[in-house]
Formats: structure tokens, sequence, C-alpha cells
């Protein structure tokens, strides 16, 4: 072979020589091996990894390995040792290679006769078998493989590697080149006004394309998966093996035939993932997981296993291993499932930014140089061209090449691309053919025939894949098509995020648009973005119509413009609208033919362009709007140059235009799809006053008819929509689904335009018509797809898409937040608490223009709405840096309309008087309001509400069984259980309280009863509250017939209900009143009555949170913004590590009597400032059977009471135990129900208790006051979360005003104290409160104050090891009470000691006194 033609294409030839190899290497093994090639991988790296460049994994587990060395001019001992070292590093790396290939581009030298007639020792062919048989001396079952520059000749000359040959040693041109020209042809041609790369926003295409060829990202994302499941493979078959161990009794046999069935499988599984992890690693294609996981033994064989119980932490463990294992893995699979396609279809209306993304993702391929792109456009292919024809076009390569060929040598130059050796991560560099534009080709049959012959090419050519992008109405039949799966669809807001383009062309544009927000809002589309700045380049806007920003008003602008411009250059054609003249005849020329060469334009264009034709495509071209190329039609014609129609949303609105004038002109037009033109067409129309179907000479069918309406009015101008608003309405009043249909295609469109006629504005008109919220929540409240219940009027096929609503700081009250604020009436909670975060969000950015909304939504029949806003204006109230004038505005409106006499009686609703009075405390905090107002809103108020309704059919019902919708659940758990504090007795008199006889005495009168049974009584409330919101039997139950069910019964049919007295994630509306009504009653029973809680002591509630618990949205907000913040563990090395690593009794028995001293220094030491107040840490070790626990607290005394406290604590004393104890010393809150951090620092201060311990003493009692306070909270993903938090008086030591569970800070915003936790509750966990050390020592330097900790350490088995061994030691737990003298930790342990012992032997202690000297430092 004559290497000194080898081409490396820029590369080295070490390089170059590696990659040809590794590729001949693939195909032999998949011609040597067929289907025993189970898995085949490149090895990234310089020089590989392990030895090996390429290998391939057998269905035995075997492996071939290639590895290739540039050794061109001879092979001596270094070059024989370079070889060796690699088999060596290959062989540890990889024990199951039984084939081993190394490539040299040589042939050996032999032996032969040199001078004397002696033959020639030591040559090239004896060092190599010298080195073949050290290797099978050492390796015996390792075969090695020479290939040398004849057998490589050998390889390139198969067919099937015609290709590879061609690209190496025929082509003379460097491919890298070709890419890139053909890149920038395009850019500086027909994408030219489409990708401006300053302006690009990666988006929907740059993520799907990343997943689809592979990223970095993605293969840290696989490995990192696959490694997170050779993990639980490893616990789920060390659980078996210990559940075994155990020895399983006869009355399991059947859970331990599945084990014993399962170990083989995991053992494979695990076997298979461990094998694979390198190729992962190093974006290899994978296919080793080509089934489902198939165990035998499921979760409910081991829940419902007799031993469960018995041996609950073994099972436990299997089962949390166990829990949706099935779903995890098809997950797995299915991020693996790229590999299993070659081609994907981006759809996208028109302006979506298609085309930007798709050379956005051609430059970025280029300049990382991972993929190589050829970028194919459509239109100017069609029948008669082959793939081969098409790409050689388009990256102007040589016409020798045949499709084989070709698609083998683009291969060679993707995997010549180099990855960064400096990455952790590697993808697989593929060859991307990208067609863009198939809607604008002259034929959409012949690029859907091209579509399935890419199914050819998967197997031959794994590392070629195709991306086509079309506007949707090219397949109207996608839905029926084998690669259905395929196809992805663009928002309609296009491809990136429409206010980060919109921005960044504003900017590079130099348009300043002061405070027109509404010009952005307006702009719809990436193409309309384009046009407007076009137009306004360099201006400051000052004033503008609103329907200049219509898109076909849009295009009217441009072409002025581009007259305007030409008219600059050429005076003598103003006259006559040259270049529009142009646009509309090359438009309709266009329309027949995609391309068309010069001549054939001149002979066809009206006589008056004929003189400046030349100079008029030349601007055209300039500016985009048309471009040239240049076509050959064979290898023996003349190269000839065509044009071609540049931007096809310009295309669509000159057709339109025509049509239109035309259609005016009595033509007939017949639409039968939606496409750009008659979109563009049904916008011309309405902007000029007719709806699209009131041409009678239009035929249409009435779903083409409502989308092209639909699109028009989410398009038109402001004005132009205005004056369809009652149409509108009335389209929306016809059924539920057309009014969803409605919402999601023309309202959400135009949500973010203030006040814009056909979006909030009119959706708040259209709901508020409703007489009742339950006849509305059928309409705007539930879900889609409700289960049975296809042909009840009601049913709905349509999500409202209340996800995709965004808000920003600039959101006027009137847009967008109205529809999220009347969303807040939904009966799926999933719904609400998305949309009250938004609206908190958004509100506290802007709180003055919240309260405009909250005005606005006031007045809305729904209880559920009302309450809502109540909770986000008051968590708006406890941010750190809300406004004066929004707490001013706020707390003054509650004062005069929620606590007036009105308005004690309209707002009955304890939810409303909770948030209320919170943000009228806040404003009396903050020195905004006196605080004699906190008399007005503190309950019982002084006013005299109406008698409750009552539903007189509904008095005999128990708690125990409800009434009709009011169920079990609701009955007992909801209402009556809640409310029963009102109407207990008196314990001595076996009476009720007198004012609880005389509210009974009422309701009898009024309602003519003998006996009033409460709990039918408080049911009977609450019914009639749910028939007063328009809730009937008939429709929401289920009718007189009792054969269609109601909404309800179709809701309960769909999801679950929640239990014992938790609210269902997915509501049925009877449900939601219920709610509701028991807050309407919890205000009336807590201002009548008394409460009781002992049957003794009744008094009157005074803070609703004693009775009710209450969401606290900026708690959520709080917790949602830190969750992702990463906590950083905090010594959790020090604990459950012994030095064994199995369950054995006497090593854990050992362990946990160790004389040991913890390392007070390394927990309690200042570390960058700060310093460490408290922290649970637990650590659980199953692999060694041991769980070890630190609780640190701390607290302060007086420094003249300190030398007294180490003395009392070593005597009884009545709370020391909760000195020991650690975990309970800290002060909570007075309430029954939940408090936020916020809440204790804004709020509720002044219900701190459990502050302080008092140790009675001779000479006086010692006061110990703790740092710490702890308060419960709701959390949306726990439940329930507790939050440990500096107590009052360490805010004041360290001047904390403000917290909101996770930061605390100061009344400047400096950060002084932060909480952080991490794990699993009941397993491996931390949480931690550090403060600043300055702050808290100058604090306790101002107070005279010593602080000390408190620091207890529990060591015992781990569950398992109690299961395994019924007699073993329990736990061994030491407390040290720890105080600091300057550098030193001094300590004293803290013994138990039984009441009436003053004297005990005293525990190990380290101070000026101690028996034992032992100072941690």
């Amino acid at each position: 072979m004559n290497w000194t033609k080898f081409n490396n294409h820029g590369e080295s030839n070490n390089h170059a020589f590696e990659v040809m190899c590794n590729l001949l290497f693939e195909s032999w093994c998949k011609e040597i091996y067929k289907e025993e090639l189970v898995q085949f991988a490149f090895v990234n790296g310089d020089g590989g990894d392990g030895g090996v460049e390429a290998y391939g994994i057998l269905t035995n587990g075997d492996v071939v390995a290639v590895q290739s060395k540039w050794f061109p001019e001879k092979i001596e001992t270094t070059q024989i040792n370079q070889i060796s070292n690699s088999f060596q590093t290959a062989v540890k790396v990889r024990p199951n290679i039984k084939r081993y290939v190394i490539c040299i581009p040589r042939n050996l030298g032999s032996k032969k006769i040199v001078k004397g007639g002696s033959i020639a020792n030591n040559t090239e062919l004896d060092r190599w078998e010298k080195f073949v048989s050290n290797c099978k001396s050492s390796n015996p079952n390792v075969e090695i493989i020479l290939w040398d520059e004849t057998i490589i000749q050998e390889r390139l000359i198969h067919p099937e590697t015609q290709g590879v040959y061609k690209y190496w040693f025929e082509n003379t041109v460097i491919f890298d080149n070709l890419f890139t020209h053909s890149y920038e042809k395009i850019v500086n041609g027909w994408a030219k006004l489409k990708y401006v790369p300053e302006i690009h926003t990666a988006g929907y295409i740059h993520e799907h394309l990343e997943y689809f060829l592979g990223s970095n990202e993605l293969t840290r994302l696989r490995y990192e998966k696959m490694c997170s499941f050779i993990g639980r493979f490893k616990s789920l078959l060390r659980a078996y093996e210990g559940l075994l161990a155990l020895g399983l009794p006869e009355s399991t046999k059947d859970l331990k035939y599945k084990i014993q069935m399962d170990l083989p499988i995991l053992h494979k599984w695990l076997e298979n993932f461990e094998c694979n992890i390198d190729t992962v690693k190093n974006g290899g294609r994978t296919n080793f997981i080509t089934e489902d996981l198939e165990l035998n033994c499921c979760l409910s064989d081991v829940k419902d296993s007799p031993l469960h119980f018995g041996k609950y932490f073994h099972f436990h463990e299997i089962e949390k291993l166990l829990e949706n294992i099935d779903d995890e893995f098809l997950e797995l699979r299915q991020l693996f499932n790229n590999d299993n396609n070659n081609k994907i279809i981006f759809l996208g209306m028109q302006g979506t930014g298609k085309t930007a993304g798709i050379v956005a993702e051609a430059a970025n391929f280029l300049s990382n140089r991972s993929h190589l792109p050829v970028i194919i456009h459509a239109k100017d292919f069609s029948d008669g061209d082959a793939w081969a024809s098409m790409i050689i076009s388009s990256l102007g390569l040589q016409t020798t090449w045949n499709e084989i060929e070709l698609f083998e040598a683009l291969q060679n130059a993707a995997f010549l691309r180099t990855n960064d050796d400096r990455r952790e991560f590697f993808v697989e560099p593929k060859c991307v053919i990208m067609v863009d534009g198939i809607d604008e080709s002259a034929s959409w049959k012949f690029w859907k025939d091209k579509i399935n012959e890419t199914d050819a090419f998967f197997d031959a050519f794994p590392r070629i894949k195709f991306v086509f992008l079309s506007r949707p109405y090219a397949f109207p039949e996608r839905y029926e098509l084998s690669y259905r799966h395929l196809f992805y669809s663009l928002p309609t807001t296009g491809d990136g995020k429409l206010d980060e383009v919109c921005d960044k062309y504003f900017s590079t544009y130099k348009i300043d648009i002061g405070d027109n927000f509404w010009i952005k809002q307006n702009l719809k589309s990436p193409v309309a973005i384009k046009l407007f700045c076009d137009i306004y380049r360099g201006q400051k806007i000052i004033t503008l119509p609103q329907n200049t920003v219509v898109l076909t008003e849009l295009y009217k602008a441009k072409i002025a413009s581009l007259e305007e411009c030409y008219g600059t250059i050429h005076t003598g054609v103003k006259s006559f609208k040259a270049i529009h003249i142009a646009l509309v005849e090359l438009a309709e020329l266009f329309a027949k033919s995609s391309s068309i060469r010069f001549e054939d334009i001149y002979d066809k264009v009206s006589l008056r362009l004929k003189d400046t034709l030349n100079e008029i495509l030349d601007f055209l071209m300039n500016e985009g709007f048309v471009y040239t190329f240049i076509k050959q039609e064979d290898d023996f014609s003349v190269p000839e140059t065509y044009y071609s129609w540049g931007m096809q949303p310009a295309f669509d609105y000159l057709i339109a235009q025509k049509v239109y004038k035309g259609l005016n002109a009595g033509e007939v037009v017949e639409i039968n799809n939606t496409d750009g033109i008659f979109q563009m067409l049904a916008l011309i129309s309405i902007e000029n006053g007719k709806l699209i179907t009131e041409y009678t000479n239009i035929k249409i069918e009435n779903q083409e008819a409502f989308e092209l309406i639909c699109y028009a009015l989410a398009n038109c101008s402001v004005d132009v929509a205005g004056e369809y608003s009652e149409y509108l309405k009335k389209l929306m009043g016809y059924s539920v689904a057309e009014f969803r249909e409605i919402f999601n295609n023309v309202m959400l469109p135009v949500l973010k335009i203030d006040k814009h006629p056909l979006g909030s504005v009119l959706l708040d008109e259209f709901l508020r018509e409703f007489d009742n919220s339950a006849e509305r929540d059928i309409w705007w409240s539930i879900p889609s797809y409700l289960k049975d219940s296809y042909d009840a009027e009601w049913y709905a096929y349509t999500e409202l898409d209340f996800e995709n609503i965004s808000l920003e700081n600039t959101d006027k009250y009137n847009a967008a937040p109205l529809t999220l604020a009347w969303s807040l009436s939904s009966v799926n909670n999933n719904v609400r608490q998305n949309s009250r975060f938004k609206l908190t969000a958004w509100g506290i950015s802007q709180p003055m223009e919240f309260w405009e909304l909250f005005k606005k939504c006031i007045s809305i029949n729904d209880m559920q709405i009302l309450e809502d806003m109540f909770a986000i204006a008051y968590g708006i109230a406890l941010e750190q840096l809300v406004c004066e004038e929004y707490l001013n505005v706020a707390s003054h409106w509650i004062l005069d309309n929620l606590f007036s006499m009105a308005g004690l009686n309209q707002y009955e609703n304890v939810a409303l008087r909770y948030y209320g009075t919170g943000i009228v405390k806040i404003a009396i905090t903050k020195g905004l309001l006196e605080s004699n107002k906190l008399n007005i809103v503190t309950p019982p108020y002084n006013y005299e509400p109406e008698l409750l309704e009552l539903y007189k059919g509904a008095l005999d019902s128990e708690r125990m069984g409800g009434y009709e919708a009011i169920d079990y659940d609701l009955s007992r758990y909801v209402l009556c259980d809640r409310l029963d504090c009102f109407f207990r007795t008196d314990h001595n008199t076996k009476d009720y309280h007198e004012k609880t006889k005389k509210f009974i005495d009422k309701y009898r009168e009024k309602y003519n009863l003998s006996e009033l049974k409460i709990n039918g009584f408080i049911i009977a409330i609450a019914y009639q509250y749910l028939l007063k919101q328009g809730w009937n039997k008939e429709k929401f139950w289920y009718s007189s017939n009792n054969v269609n069910r109601g909404v309800d019964c179709a809701i309960r049919g769909t999801y679950y209900p929640a239990t014992h007295g938790e609210m269902s994630q997915v509501m049925t509306i009877a449900e939601k009143n219920i709610w509701l009504a028991k807050h309407k009653i919890e205000a009336i029973f807590s201002n009548e009555l008394p409460s009781c809680e002992d049957y003794r002591t009744f008094q009157f509630i005074e803070d609703y949170s004693q009775i009710e618990n209450f969401i606290n949205v900026y708690q959520d907000y709080a917790n949602a913004i830190n969750r992702e913040k990463k906590h950083n563990w905090f010594n959790a090395e020090l604990l459950a590590a012994p030095c064994f690593e199995t369950i054995d009794k006497e090593k854990i028995e050992s362990w946990m009597s160790e004389d040991f001293i913890p390392q007070f220094d390394k927990w309690l030491s200042n570390y960058n400032g700060n310093v460490l107040l408290s922290t649970f840490t637990n650590v659980k070790n199953d692999l060694c059977g041991v769980e070890e626990a630190i609780w640190i607290g701390s607290g302060v005394v007086k420094n003249s009471d300190f030398t007294r406290l180490l003395v009392a604590i070593e005597k009884y004393f009545e709370d020391r135990n909760e000195m020991i104890n650690v975990s309970g010393f800290h002060a909570y809150q007075d309430c029954q129900c939940y408090c936020t951090p916020q809440e204790a620092c804004l709020v509720h201060s002044a219900r701190e208790i459990n502050s302080y311990l008092l140790i009675p003493e001779s000479d006086g009692n010692i006061e110990v006051n703790k740092l710490l306070e702890e308060c419960l909270t709701s959390d949306e993903l726990e439940t329930e979360k507790y939050f440990t938090l500096p107590s009052k008086l360490a805010r004041e030591l360290m001047g904390i005003v403000y917290g909101d569970g996770f930061t605390y800070s100061d009344n400047k915003g400096n950060i002084i104290a932060c909480y952080s936790s991490d794990g699993e509750n009941w397993g491996t966990y931390q949480k931690t409160l550090i403060v600043n050390n300055d702050a808290l020592n100058n604090g306790l330097e101002k107070m005279n104050l010593r602080l000390f900790w408190l620091f207890r350490v529990y060591r015992e088995p781990a569950p398992k090891a109690r299961e395994r061994y019924e007699k073993i030691m329990h736990s061994t737990d030491k407390t040290y009470f720890v105080w600091r003298d300057g550098e030193k930790f001094n300590y004293r342990e803290l013994l138990q000691i039984e009441y009436g012992m003053h004297k005990q032997k005293m525990g190990k202690s380290s101070d000026i006194t101690s028996l034992l000297e032992n100072t941690v430092s």
C-alpha cells in the first residue's frame, strides 16, 4: 500500500490510522460474529482506554478487541514494548478478552540471508513471535491476531468497505472543509434572514437533538442512571441473601422460590451492566437493554408475606428496592432508545424558528467538533433525486461517489472528529443529514418516500442520522404512519423562549420600546419579532398603533420599507412600486416551480420589470427574500444558476394576498388544509372586517374553518379582536368541549397581552356569568377524560393548559395573572399549587400589581379562589423585602373590609380571617399600624352571625355514615371530628357549656326541632352549603334512575380519594365545597362557642391556627427555591464507620462498647466564620449492621451562673433529662397546627414556649436559655416538614429579624444563620443549623452570656442486625455537656441520675477539677 497517499483529513496520522482501523475492525466483527456480537464500542481518550481502541462483546461474554499502532517505519524493541504494555493493560482491564487484534501499517521483515551466507537474527518477525509467545504463556486463552499492511489492504477492498478505502486513499478533498463550506453557503444564502447567531436561543430542537444524537450530558445521565441501577442490583442481592440467611419457614416457600429464581437474573443484569458501563461512559452505541427486567418477585409478594411485620426491616429494605423498579428500568431503556431509530421529524408552524434551530445546531456541531452536519434544502430537490445526489449537491462533492461509498465515507468523516480528551464523558460522533422545509417542496410524497428509505440505512450505517423539519400540514396522516412516534411538535411560540429571543433581538437591533411592554406581548413568533426589528432598527419607540404588530401588517410594512430602500438607490422606479410588483410576480412563479433560471424569470415577469430585473433580484437576494444556487443536471451538462424563494412565511403572505384579491373578485376558493397560506388568508380577511367563513365562495369543512378562525382571532390586532368578543363568547358557550378548545387556541396565545379583549378579560366575563360555582366547575375546574362518561354533555377531551402559562415581572394583572387566579378554582390540587406558586413569585416582584388582581378577584363567587388569593396576599406580606406601600394598602383594606361589621358577615371563613390577621400583624410589627389594631383582628369578634342554613333531610345522618356525596371520610374526619371541640361536655357535670346550650336551643327553635343531634346538625349545614353552590344530586351524583353517573361519580371513578381527613389530590366538586363549608362553620362556631380539648377547660379561640392548618404559600415558595440547593454533608464519615464489613454480632457489640470520646473540635470549631448550633446526623450502615446518631443542641446561661451550672448538672433536677435527651432541648410554638419559620419570626414570636429551664439551687435559680426553636410546617412533597431555627433569644442575640426556614438575616439583609438538610428519614440523614460566629459572640458579650453545647452520641445495631440476632446489645447512649475555653473544648459526660440521688459517681470530664484530663483541641 502507498501510505504516502493516506489522507489524514487534517488530523494526525496516528489518530486517522486508529479511526480507520477501528471501522475496519467493526466491519470484521459484524462479518465474523454476526448475531453473536451483542455489543460494540469505541473507546475515547488519548491512546484509547485500557489498552484497546475498540472492542466487541459476544453473547457468551467473550471480548474481542483492537489496538492500532502507527509504526510505518520499523518495529524495534521499543515498539514491541509499547504493544506489550497495551496488551497487558487490556487483559487486566478486560479479563474476558479472547481475541486481541493489533494493527500496524507495514508488513514485518522476516528472516533472510545476510552477508556471509548466515541467517539474520532478531528480525521484526522474530521480535513479533517472541512477543506472541510471551503473551501466550501468561494468557494462554487469548489469541493475538496481527493485521499488517497486507491484511488491512484485504479488508479495504471488501465491497462493504469500499467507501472506507475511497475516503482514506482516493479522496483528495478534506471532508471537514466541505461541511464548513456548505454551512457557510447556507447561512449566506437561503437561511440568511432566518438565522442570526448572536440572537438565536437554544430551545426545543436543541433539547430533543441532544437526546437523539447523543451529547456529553446525555452520556453523563446514562452513566449515572446505570451506576444507580448497579448499586440497586447489588443492594437487592444483599437484601435477598440477608433475608434467605434468616431461614424462611414453609409458609413463605413461594416467596423463597421467587427470590431464588431472581438471584441469577439479578446477577445476569449486574454482570451485563458492569460489562457495558465503560461503553456507556464513552458514548458508545448500546443495545444491551433489549428486554424487560422480568423479576419474579414483585412488591406485593414482599408486602403480603406473613413474615413482613416480624422481620420488617429486612422486608422494608426489599420493598424500597423493588418499588417502581419496573417503571424505572423502562425509563432507563427509553434513555437508550435513540439508538433504535435513525430519524426524527420536527413539526412547527410558520415562523416558529425551525430553520434557525437546525442551522444553530449545525453551527454548534462544527464548532464543538461533535457531529458532522449536512443541511439539505428540501425544495431544491424532487422526483429522480437520490440521497447520494442530494448530499453531493449540498456538499459540493464530485459525482463519482455511489450511495454506499458516500455513506461509508460520511461515517468515517464523522468518526474522525476528535472528542475532548479532558472530558469525563464522551459522545460518539455521527453524520447528521438535516432536511429543512419539506412543506416548501414541490412534492411532499417525494420526501415521504425518502423518509421511508432511511429504514434501509439503519443497520448498514449506524452513524448516519436523519433530521426532517416541516410544517404540520405536510403530514396530515402522521398519526397513521408506522413512525408516528418520531414526530415532535414545536410550541406555537417557537423553538426558544420567546421572551429571551425578543430581548436579544431588541438589544442587537438597538430598539428601545420604553414602557411599551405590549409590543413584546403581541409579537407571538420569532418571525414576527424579526420583521418588527427589521422595520424599527435603531429606533426609540414612544407610541405605536397596536395593529402594527399584526403579522400581515408587519409584512406590509417590511415590503414598504424595502420599496423605500430600493427607491433611494433607483430613483426612477419609485412611481410603480417595483419591489412589491416583483415580489408578487416572483411568488406566483415560485408557486408553480420551486427553482427557476434567470432566463425563465425574465421571460415571465411583466415588461416594466425586465430592464431592472438583475438589480431587483440582487436587492431581494441581499434581503433574503430569494437566493441562488448552482445546479448541474449531470457530469456533461453546464452548471446553471437557479433562483428560489428564501422566506416561506413571506411567500405565504404574498400568495394569500393574491388569493384574497381573487376571493373579493368572486373567485371560488377551496380550502382543504390549514397551511400557512390559508392562515395568512384568514388573518388578512379578519383585518379587513370579515371572518373567512363569511365568504360564500369559500368551500371549507367545519373543522378547518374553526381552526382558521381560532388562528385569525389569536393573531389579529387588538382593535379587530375586540369586535369579536361577543361572537367568541357565544362560541364558548356552545359546549364544554368547544370552550376548552377556544381557551387553548385563542385565549392562551394572547394571555400575556394586558386587557386583550379575547384573553383574560373575556375569560373573566364568561366565567362570572355562571350563577354558581358548581356549574362553572364542570366547564372550568374538572379534569378531562373522566372514565365511563364519554356520552355526558360535560365530557371534555381537552385539558386546560395552565402548566405552560408563565408569569414575568412585567405582566399586568388583567393578563395571564387573572387567568391563573381563576385556575385556583380547580378541583385538581396540583393545578392550584402550581398557580399559587406562580402568582406568589409574580406578586413578590410586583406586589401592587398583585393587589389590583386581588381587588379584581374579591367579588368572584368561589370561596376557594378567595382563600387562595388571601393566602398569596399573606405570603407576599411575609417576604423580607416587601414594600411598605403594599403592607399599608393591604392591611387597611383588610381592616376596612374583612373586619368591618359588613365584612364579618360577608366573609365568614377562618382561612380569610387567618391570612388577613397575619397581614395586619406584620404591618404592626413593621410599625405601619398602631398595636391596638390587633384587638380588631383577634377573635372572637363583636358581631351577630346569621343562623346557618341547614338541610333537614340530613339531620339524622351520623359521622360514620355521612350523607350522599358527603361520604364517611368527609363526614367523620373532615367535619365532625374537627368540630367536636365546640360540643364537648364538662367532665364533672356532663353538661354543655352555657353558651353551647343557648346556641343549640337557638337552632332547635329556628328549625322547630325537638332534638338536635350534633353530628347530623354539622352534616346538614355542610350539605346545605353544598346545595347553595349549585350542586345537585341529579347532575353531580346519580340521576333519579341510578343509571347515569354524575360528574362527581366520574371524578371519583377516575381518581383515588384521600382518606383520614386529608384533602384529595383531585377532589370531587362536593369535596371541594365541604372543605369550604367547614371553614365557614368554624368561623361561626368559634365566634359563638368556646372550645374545649380536655372536657374541663372552655375558652374562646383567639388564633385560628389552634383549630385549623393553613397553607403558607411563601413557605412553599421558599422550599421550592431552596430544594435544589445542595446540602454540604458535615462529618457524616465519622459515624457508623467500624473496621468490619459484614454483619457480625460480636463485632457490632464490641464497636458499641468502645470507650471513645467524640471529636468535639471537628463538630464545634469555627469553620469559615460559622459555628454549629444544632444538628441531628444519623448514619445507617447496613453493610456491617450498625447505626450511629449525633444530636447537638445549644444554650446559654449568664456568665456569673456558669460555674454553678457545672455543679448543678451533676445533680438531679426535674428537667435534667431534657438536657440528656438533647433532641427535645428546644423551644416550640404554642399551637396545635402548622407554623412556618417566617411566622415564628414575624407574626407569632410571642407564642414561643418552653424556651428555658430553671434549675433550682439554694443560692438562687439558674436560668438555662435554649438557642433553638422547632416548628412544624406542611410541605407539598413530604406532607410535613420540621424546621430548626434560632430561638427568640438567639434571634435577639444576633440581630435576626427575618427567616424563611433556610436563611435568617439581620435588618441590613446580612445572612446570619443557615439551615439545611438532606437524606432519608429513618435512614442516613442530616440537618444542621449554623450561625455567624462573630454575630453570636458579639451578642453573647453584650448580654453577658456563656455558650454551651449538648452533645449526644447514640450507637445501636442496625434494624436488620436486630432481626438477625434476637439477643444483641440494645444500644450505647452518651451525652456530653461541652463548652469552649479559648481554643480548647472541655466536656462533662452527663449520666442518668435517679430522683432523690444528689450525688453519684461523676461521668467523664475535662474541666479543671475533673477526674480525667482529656482536652480535645
